[in-house]
């Protein structure tokens, strides 16, 4: 895995407090002027709305989806292709870094914690906001998916709109800037990127599977875009993996202070999962992987437990998956059986889990 050069002046002045903590104060200004303007229903209720409107009233509607319709410059839908494809081919490993590494990393941010203990958007009903979470990325990960138009593009839409209805609701209800900053801002924002990019990449090694650093670096594309269409601000959408890293570097230093709430969601993610399609892991297992994932210092904050026999057995999980990684890049065709087989794994898991009314789901479509 590529380090961040810490020294480099630019990102040491791009990144310091001041920039920092305005940017906390800072949230998505076009789904914000969306969501005053609407009443919350799901999310796919509130897309249909907002396309509606904007062809009746134009204004922050049409704003809205003239962002998430314009494609950057920069965006190389070769280098997509292949996030895209390398994601489906080790999915079941990258879903589970995501969930015990990335996800629970990202709950000792105790003030971007506070959302979701205050909305109760993951310590209730712990697995469908799970299974909503694989339906995002699943989306994403079909050909062509984060293209305009497309579900996974989409789905980054209805996430994009859920967030400032939140943001809305939270406000509604008193929150405490003071003591909180803004809810979902773009700092949490960018973090939430980071989960899915470096943290994702970073739990799979320490598991045992290191993709390729051209590999890592088109998933860094593929999520650099999708920070775009999520409405984080440009000035935090980096460049490079290695400002990724970096940036990652700062947040954790700046918010990491992990409590009692911190633990409940990191406990309710692990034991929700517990033989639980489609990783079928029990729970002393996932406890171990998150820790070693998390490693000792941050495992021993959220009381995670020990347990040496799934110790003994997490040394074979990880040999398993280092063989997994070199079949991928040195077996011909073991790559294509990989994505072919874990898109239908996961597209069965997800259909299963979710709501068989497409009117009733969050997300109402599974690409």
């Amino acid at each position: 895995m590529s380090k961040a050069a810490s020294s480099n002046p630019a990102w040491i002045e791009k990144y310091a407090d001041p920039q920092m903590d305005r940017l906390r104060h800072t949230c998505d200004p076009l789904a914000d002027a969306v969501a005053v303007r609407m009443d919350r229903k799901r999310p796919s209720h509130m897309i249909d709305e907002v396309y509606a409107r904007a062809k009746t009233e134009g204004g922050p509607f049409q704003a809205f989806i003239d962002h998430a319709h314009t494609v950057p410059d920069w965006v190389d839908w070769d280098r997509i292709e292949q996030a895209r494809r390398v994601s489906l081919a080790f999915a079941n490993l990258r879903a589970t870094s995501l969930l015990v590494s990335s996800l629970v990393e990202g709950y000792s941010l105790s003030k971007a914690a506070h959302v979701l203990v205050a909305t109760g958007r993951l310590h209730q009903d712990v697995l469908r906001r799970i299974y909503e979470t694989s339906q995002m990325s699943h989306n994403m990960n079909v050909p062509g998916g984060l293209r305009p138009g497309a579900h996974g593009h989409r789905t980054m839409m209805e996430v994009r709109l859920l967030h400032a209805m939140v943001r809305k609701y939270l406000r509604g209800q008193g929150w405490d800037v003071a003591l909180y900053d803004e809810p979902i801002n773009q700092e949490d924002m960018a973090f939430t990127i980071i989960e899915f990019d470096y943290l994702a990449l970073r739990g799979m090694q320490r598991m045992g599977a290191e993709l390729s650093q051209d590999d890592q670096d088109a998933q860094h594309h593929l999520w650099r875009y999708a920070a775009y269409l999520n409405g984080v601000d440009d000035y935090l959408n980096t460049e490079s993996l290695d400002e990724e890293i970096y940036l990652y570097q700062r947040i954790r230093d700046r918010q990491r202070n992990p409590n009692d709430e911190s633990r409940l969601l990191a406990h309710s993610v692990i034991t929700a999962l517990a033989g639980q399609p489609p990783f079928n892991l029990p729970a002393p297992l996932l406890y171990e992987l998150s820790r070693l994932c998390l490693g000792d210092e941050l495992a021993d904050a959220y009381l995670l437990p020990r347990n040496r026999l799934w110790q003994r057995a997490l040394q074979l999980y990880r040999a398993g998956n280092r063989i997994g990684a070199l079949a991928h890049y040195h077996v011909p065709g073991m790559d294509r059986l990989s994505e072919k087989l874990n898109f239908r794994l996961l597209q069965k898991a997800i259909r299963e889990n979710l709501d068989p009314d497409p009117e009733k789901r969050a997300f109402r479509h599974i690409a």
